[in-house]
């Protein structure tokens, strides 16, 4: 077993550890191709994605603006060093206070609810050009291979179809001249004729309501770091050739909120072998990772992984599962791959995405977090303890503000 840097100093799994390098890459790939096809743009990250803060320290020193879609991300955002005009703010559950904020300090508001609607009728005395409406495209622009929920549409925005975008545009502009358009379509295939789709759909609004547009807000859901796949070039240059036909790209601004295309290639999971067993049916090698970790909605159908072992022994087929008491923690069956023993590694790969501040503390707890770097590797989350653990869940006769006060 060739052992990798960090094993060869001793850390102990599970750990999560994030690859700088690729990370840069990442970040790269967007700024470049925002830079080179639509200047006046801001590039985002989505922060529901990965919310850890030492990432979101990072992105912000990299001019990355946050979005949140949560009075407490938007919190947590200003506590990583963001100041509110840095902030995109989307979302259906916007508190009043923080949303009046919000737009007193320039951070982007795109009204999403109809509570929404009602704090904008509010906010008459404050005038900018920070408010934007989320748009709920018909499903039916879209290739039906390339999206969910094509029977039930979406959850977010509002339809122009039941005449509830038309009023919400009417709301808006009672506090603001222009208006920001934001648009996003949960994709399942990241195809770049989803953007196209969505910059079409926006370029029919915009002439229906003769719409003078201070921004457009294109969401996420892009690829990012994956060989082979759409680049941020492609992406940006064909949302471009759409939307120039009716908008200045010089004077309206283009937002886009990548999260997974930042960090989900950037972050592998070490995980260890702690026992393996042969049943009348299989091979079962249970580790200290589990499915929790990397895929907490249990969707994933495969992951991209490396063993570490020293055994040349070829096996037909062993069922590689989690730390957890559930049967279904199964994180995948390997095929005629080297047989696996106590102590062994699996390393899972590109699971920066929705993992290590999304999975819940159930069984086991929180694992550390590292970043490596090109001559270095920093410590930036420590393991849950039980007494962490404790403490999170039994404020009784401890202070309050600990817990319930920014």
């Amino acid at each position: 077993m060739e052992k990798t840097k960090e094993n060869s100093i001793g850390l102990k799994t599970p750990y999560f550890i994030i690859e700088k390098n690729q990370l840069d890459k990442n970040i790269d790939d967007f700024q470049r191709a925002l830079n080179a096809i639509w200047p006046n743009s801001q590039l985002s990250y989505s922060v529901k994605t990965n919310s850890l803060p030492w990432l979101l320290k990072y992105l912000h020193s990299k001019n990355i603006y946050a979005e949140v879609v949560s009075d407490e991300e938007y919190l947590l955002a200003k506590k990583c060093g963001f100041i509110d005009s840095q902030i995109i703010f989307n979302g259906p559950i916007k508190g009043h206070d923080l949303f009046m904020d919000a737009l007193t300090y320039g951070a982007i508001v795109n009204v999403d609810s109809k509570n929404d609607l009602k704090f904008t009728e509010n906010a008459k005395e404050i005038y900018g050009d920070n408010i934007g409406i989320r748009i709920n495209p018909n499903p039916e622009v879209f290739d039906r291979n390339d999206i969910g929920y094509l029977e039930d549409g979406f959850r977010f925005g509002f339809s122009d179809e039941t005449g509830e975008l038309e009023n919400a545009i009417n709301i808006v502009k009672t506090i603001s001249d222009s208006v920001g358009l934001h648009l996003h379509c949960n994709s399942v295939t990241r195809n770049k004729a989803v953007y196209i789709a969505l910059a079409e759909y926006a370029t029919e609004i915009i002439k229906k309501y003769k719409l003078k547009v201070s921004y457009i807000d294109m969401g996420g859901g892009f690829f990012g770091g994956i060989p082979g796949k759409t680049t941020p070039n492609e992406y940006i240059a064909a949302i471009r050739k759409v939307l120039e036909k009716v908008i200045d790209v010089t004077n309206t601004k283009l937002f886009v909120e990548p999260g997974s295309a930042i960090i989900g290639s950037a972050v592998d999971l070490v995980t260890s072998v702690v026992d393996v067993k042969e049943t009348s049916r299989s091979m079962i090698v249970t580790t200290d990772g589990s499915r929790i970790q990397i895929d907490p909605l249990w969707k994933k159908k495969g992951y991209l992984y490396s063993l570490e072992t020293q055994n040349d022994e070829r096996i037909s087929k062993q069922i590689i599962c989690g730390y957890t008491c559930m049967d279904h923690d199964r994180l995948m069956t390997v095929e005629d791959e080297r047989k696996l023993s106590i102590g062994d590694r699996i390393i899972y790969h590109r699971v920066g995405a929705y993992s290590m501040t999304f999975g819940g503390m159930f069984i086991c707890y929180y694992p550390d977090v590292y970043v490596r770097a090109v001559n270095h590797i920093e410590h930036v989350r420590d393991r849950i303890t039980v007494n962490g653990y404790y403490n999170i869940h039994n404020n009784k006769g401890r202070n309050r503000d600990e817990y319930f006060n920014v």
